[in-house]
């Protein structure tokens, strides 16, 4: 088991693989069974568009022939943990969505107790849908003995759609805090004092500490040595981001925690050094969380989205271990063939401003969706749709999912395979479907793109989409070094112009406008430097030295200058063979 690393999948393969006793502090925020689906891309206004919008998790359970099959796993097993619990879950509630939820967490939770060390100690997050049949699962799984306190996160908001409802506005979620056993680790946390408090130590002492004297015995009490009020199992103080929702530290993903409230948890049960885990880790505040209070940790989630949100965007850490992620042809074959659904949505993600579905079944034909940042200049749509091929690939799926484009009016659609697609007929289908013009940029309407292309750094050639966590416009990603030109990061160097200058010419024409602008910054960082060359050779020769105007001017030559690249830069991309 590796600490400091996320790992991609359900979160039971994961544990099902660790040694028991290796975890210090566990803290969950799965599903609550809450009948929602969370929306992560926001595509404003109405129109065809509209159908932009993914789930980041569907938190809707339905009793099903998996949950039938998870249940009588744990029916049929009299020494698991859960046996008894779920035994009554099921006279209490029947076949239901709920008992399936209660079976999925039970096959969890029961993990989670054996990975736990003797002072350990775990949180589950949760609302009160389902809280009530939480505490009867984890009774069972880890004792009532062992059950510590019910934490109530007050979220200290009635406004918005919340205030409509017809009854007592919800305003907490629940949090479970048990321990593996009598002995576990516990710092007590403190508030500061009210100011009102703090005012009666009206008298400073010549060290300048202030104290009062005027308590019984006249003995001096320092404000310096109390140590704040102790707090209690009600959390008042933890703003949400109901509350605060402008805070920079959200990231748009819809069940974020704030981190003043998973750096409570870590404080008051784990010590620096400690292993803490979050088995379904999501934007990974636990792990931001961990990380600024020098603990180890272990981040979970089945979302390949999820993992690199983490990364890419709340640690700002691309090289932090991802396990399960495919790194290579080979380890993405493994995934496509053993976890078809999980490769499909580690693919989606792939694209720039792609999500994937939350539906794996039925999905009408559509792996994932985006939306295009600017409207298309001949289409009412901004709607971008994805499709994934785990196995070979088949003429009739490429046709079904193009027909899929036009039942959603889509306005762009990437067929993504695991290998280049080599029909031809294929290829000239795809290039029959026409081209979408934004502006004076004009990109292929149905793109053929793979897995391969992605290892080698090849990227399909998108227009500008929207971020699917803030709506935002997101910035085209460069498919190689050149983003680096026009942006201050890098200089040329002269001894590795030429391994630059390959891959722009391997890239450079399908990556998109911004790619191509950055090119063109590269050649004249190019020329600059045969001036600088062509300078220092005169010097030593004794030859007269041009000035840069003159330089270039000699038969056949054109001066470059910052008006000819604004020029070719206005014109938008080539487009024809002499401009290639």
């Amino acid at each position: 088991m590796e600490t400091d690393a996320l790992y991609y999948g359900d979160c039971l393969d994961w544990m099902a693989r660790w040694p028991d006793g290796s975890v210090d502090l566990i803290y969950l925020d799965p599903p609550f069974n809450s009948n929602a689906g969370y929306n992560i891309l926001f595509s404003g206004g109405g129109g065809p568009e509209g159908g932009a919008q993914f789930r980041a998790f569907d938190d809707s359970w339905r009793w099903d022939s998996a949950a039938e099959a998870r249940l009588r796993r744990i029916e049929d097993a009299a020494a698991r943990p859960s046996h008894r619990a779920i035994l009554g879950l099921r006279a209490a509630l029947g076949p239901s969505g709920m008992l399936a939820y209660l079976a999925y967490m039970a096959e969890r939770l029961e993990h989670m107790r054996r990975l736990l060390k003797p002072t350990g100690s775990i949180y589950l997050h949760c609302d009160p849908t389902a809280s009530r049949y939480l505490k009867i699962v984890m009774d069972g799984i880890f004792g009532h003995a062992n059950f510590r306190r019910e934490i109530i996160w007050n979220l200290r908001t009635a406004s918005g759609y919340k205030s409509s409802v017809n009854g007592w506005i919800r305003g907490h979620d629940t949090i479970l805090y048990y321990t593996r056993g009598d002995e576990f680790t516990f710092d007590k946390q403190y508030l500061p004092h009210k100011p009102e408090y703090a005012a009666r130590f009206r008298k400073v002492d010549p060290d300048g500490r202030r104290y009062r004297d005027d308590r019984p015995g006249k003995r001096r009490q320092y404000l310096d040595e109390t140590e704040g009020v102790a707090l209690t199992d009600v959390w008042s103080d933890v703003m949400s981001f109901q509350q605060h929702s402008s805070s920079g530290e959200r990231l748009g993903y819809p069940t974020q925690k704030p981190l003043a409230l998973l750096e409570r948890i870590l404080r008051a049960s784990s010590a620096p050094g400690d292993t803490v885990l979050d088995p379904f880790c999501g934007c990974g505040t636990t792990i931001e969380a961990a990380r600024r209070l020098g603990r180890r940790w272990i981040g979970v989630d089945i979302s390949a989205f999820a993992i690199d949100l983490v990364r890419e965007r709340r640690l700002r850490d691309p090289r932090i271990p991802a396990r399960g992620i495919p790194g290579d042809m080979e380890s993405a074959r493994m995934l496509a063939r053993e976890r078809p659904f999980d490769f499909e949505s580690w693919a989606v993600t792939r694209l720039p401003g792609f999500a994937p579905n939350a539906r794996r079944r039925g999905d009408g034909g559509v792996d994932g969706r985006a939306t295009l940042a600017v409207r298309p200049d001949t289409r009412e749509s901004r709607l971008a749709l994805a499709q994934v091929e785990s196995g070979r690939f088949g003429l009739d799926r490429l046709r079904a999912f193009m027909d899929a484009m036009a039942r959603d009016r889509a306005a762009l659609g990437c067929f993504v395979t695991l290998d280049p697609v080599a029909s031809p007929t294929a290829r000239r289908e795809a290039a029959a479907m026409g081209e979408v013009a934004i502006r004076a940029a004009r990109y292929p309407r149905m793109q053929l793109w793979s897995v391969r292309e992605y290892f080698d750094g090849r990227m399909p050639p998108l227009p500008p989409m929207t971020d699917p966590f803030t709506g935002g416009p997101m910035a085209q990603p460069s498919c190689c070094e050149c983003a680096d030109y026009g942006s201050g990061r890098a200089e040329s160097d002269g001894r590795s112009d030429l391994r630059r200058v390959a891959l722009f010419i391997r890239c450079g024409l399908s990556a998109g406008v911004p790619c191509r602008l950055a090119l063109l910054d590269f050649l004249v960082d190019i020329v600059r430097h045969l001036q600088h060359f062509r300078r220092r050779t005169h010097r030593f020769s004794g030859a007269p030295t041009q000035s840069h105007e003159e330089w270039g001017q000699g038969p056949g030559l054109r001066p470059v200058s910052c008006e000819r690249v604004d020029h070719i830069a206005r014109r938008g991309p080539a487009r024809s063979q002499f401009d290639r």
